[in-house]
C-alpha cells in the first residue's frame, strides 16, 4: 500500500520537476555567464600568452560541444573572435609605448646637445633632464622587445637568418643612408673629413664585428639581434619558467655589469673583445628582456589595468624614478658621469637596474592609461626608422643650438618647450620619408615577408 495516494503523488512530482527545471534553468545561465567571462580571459590570454590562450580556448570548444544547450553559436563565435589575422592581436599600448619611448630618444639626444655645449654642468636643466631620460629609455626597449617575444621552434640557422633580415640589414641600410648624406655634406663643404672617416676597411671591420660604422645611433640594432640570439640559445634551459628567467636576468646583469666595469678585460682580445657585437652591452639588454617576458607571463599587464593599480603605480613608479636616477653617482666610464648603455656606462648596479625598471614601467603604465592616438601609435609602428633618422636631426641641432646661444637655455621651461618642439617637428617631417620605405624597400624596413616594387620578399 502506497504511502500518498496516486493525485498527491502525481503533484510532488510535477513541483520536484519544475524545481528542477528552475534550478537547471540557472544553473546553466550561471553557466553561460561564467563561460562568456573565462571567453574574456581566454581572449587576452592568447593576445599575451599565445601557448595559454590556445590551451583555454580548446577547452571552450570541448566544453560548448558538450554542452550545446547553453553555447548555441558560441564555438563558432569563439573560432571567428581567436583565428583572427596576426595584426589584429597588436596590442595598442605597445605602439603607444614604443612611441612615447621614441620620443624620449629624441628629446634626449636634442637636450644632449644642450648639455655639451653647457660644458655637461650637473647644475644645468638640461644634463638633469639627460641624466634623468638616459637612465631608463633604453632598458625600456629592451623591456618592450621582450615582451612581444614568441618561441618558434626552427633551427639556428633559420633563425639568424630571420634576425639578420629585420635587425642587421636596417641597421646596415641606416648606416650606408648616413653615409650617403656625410658624402654629399664632403662634396658641398669638403671640410668634414669623409675620407678618413669612412674608408672602406673600416667599414668592412665594423660590420663583420656588428658595429655601426656611420649611424651610431643603429648601435641598439646590432645590440638587440645579439640579445636575440642569446635569449633563443638559452630558451631550451627556461623555456617558460618564470623562476628560471629571474634567475637568468639576475646573472646576465651581473655579469654584464662587471665586465662593463672592467673594461681592461677586452685589452689582449681581437677587434672589440667582448664588445664584439656588443656582447658586453647585450647581457644587461637580455636580462631587461627577460624582464620584459616575465612582465607578460606573469600577467602583470591585466593587473596594471585595473584602474587603482594603474594610477597608484603611476604614481609611485613616477616617485621611485625621479627619486633615484640622481642618487646614482658611479662609478660610470661614461666622462659624462650618467648611465649610457651603449658605452656600458650604469654606475651603481642598484640604483641603475631600480630606475631602469621603474622608470620603463611608468611609461609603459602611461601608455595603456592613456587612450589611444592614431597619430602616436603610427609614430610607435614606426620607431625603427625613427631611430635610423635621428642622427639626421642631431647634426641640424647642433649648429641651431650655438647659434640660438647658451643663455637661453639656462631656463627649464625654455630647455622643455625647445626640446618637445623640435622632437615634434623632426616626427612630422620624417613622416613622408616613412611612408616612402614602408612603400619601396620593405624588405629593408624589418619587414622581409613583404614584398615591394623594388625587391622580392626576402623571406617565406
Amino acid at each position: 500500500m502506497p504511502l500518498v495516494s496516486p493525485h498527491a503523488l502525481a503533484n510532488l512530482t510535477a513541483a520536484t520537476a519544475e524545481n528542477l527545471y528552475q534550478t537547471l534553468t540557472i544553473d546553466q545561465l550561471e553557466l553561460k555567464d561564467r563561460t562568456e567571462h573565462l571567453c574574456k580571459h581566454a581572449q587576452v590570454s592568447i593576445a599575451t600568452c599565445p601557448k595559454t590562450g590556445s590551451g583555454v580556448l580548446h577547452l571552450l570548444k570541448k566544453f560548448y560541444a558538450m554542452v550545446p544547450s547553453i553555447s548555441g553559436n558560441s564555438s563558432d563565435r569563439l573560432t571567428d573572435q581567436f583565428n583572427t589575422p596576426k595584426s589584429s592581436k597588436r596590442l595598442p599600448w605597445l605602439d603607444m609605448a614604443k612611441a612615447y619611448g621614441m620620443f624620449l630618444v629624441y628629446y634626449g639626444h636634442f637636450v644632449e646637445k644642450i648639455a655639451e655645449h653647457q660644458g655637461y654642468l650637473a647644475e644645468t636643466a638640461a644634463y638633469k633632464q639627460y641624466k634623468f631620460i638616459y637612465a631608463f629609455h633604453m632598458p625600456l626597449f629592451f623591456i618592450l622587445s621582450g615582451f612581444v617575444y614568441k618561441y618558434k621552434e626552427q633551427s639556428l640557422g633559420s633563425f639568424i637568418y630571420q634576425k639578420v633580415l629585420t635587425r642587421i640589414v636596417p641597421a646596415l641600410f641606416f648606416n650606408f643612408f648616413a653615409i650617403g648624406i656625410y658624402f654629399v655634406d664632403h662634396i658641398v663643404r669638403s671640410n668634414n673629413g669623409f675620407g678618413e672617416r669612412y674608408s672602406v676597411p673600416t667599414i668592412l671591420i665594423n660590420i663583420l664585428t656588428g658595429y655601426p660604422f656611420g649611424n651610431f645611433l643603429t648601435w641598439f640594432l646590432f645590440c638587440l639581434f645579439t640579445v636575440e640570439l642569446l635569449n633563443h640559445l638559452i630558451y631550451p634551459l627556461t623555456k617558460d619558467n618564470l623562476w628560471k628567467r629571474c634567475g637568468l636576468a639576475i646573472v646576465t646583469l651581473i655579469v654584464g655589469y662587471y665586465l662593463g666595469l672592467h673594461q681592461s678585460i677586452n685589452a689582449n682580445l681581437p677587434f672589440q673583445g667582448l664588445r664584439t657585437w656588443y656582447f658586453n652591452e647585450a647581457l644587461v639588454g637580455l636580462s631587461f628582456y627577460q624582464f620584459g617576458f616575465i612582465l607578460r607571463q606573469s600577467g602583470m599587464v591585466e593587473w596594471f589595468e585595473k584602474p587603482l593599480n594603474r594610477y597608484v603605480g603611476l604614481g609611485l613608479t613616477l616617485i621611485v624614478t625621479v627619486a633615484t636616477f640622481n642618487l646614482n653617482q658611479g662609478p660610470f666610464l661614461d666622462p659624462r658621469n650618467m648611465v649610457a648603455l651603449a658605452l656600458t656606462s650604469y654606475g651603481n648596479l642598484f640604483l641603475f637596474s631600480i630606475t631602469a625598471i621603474t622608470g620603463s614601467l611608468f611609461v609603459i603604465l602611461l601608455a595603456i592609461s592613456l587612450p589611444g592616438i592614431k597619430g602616436i601609435t603610427f609614430i610607435g609602428k614606426s620607431t625603427l626608422i625613427l631611430l635610423g633618422m635621428n642622427f639626421f636631426f642631431m647634426d641640424i641641432a647642433k649648429p641651431m643650438i650655438g647659434k640660438i646661444g647658451l643663455s637661453i637655455f639656462e631656463n627649464w621651461l625654455i630647455v622643455t618647450v625647445f626640446c618637445i618642439g623640435i622632437t615634434l617637428i623632426s616626427f612630422v617631417v620624417t613622416v613622408p620619408l616613412i611612408q616612402l620605405l614602408h612603400k619601396l624597400l620593405p624588405q629593408l624596413m624589418g619587414r622581409p615577408k613583404a614584398k615591394g616594387p623594388i625587391l622580392p620578399a626576402l623571406l617565406s
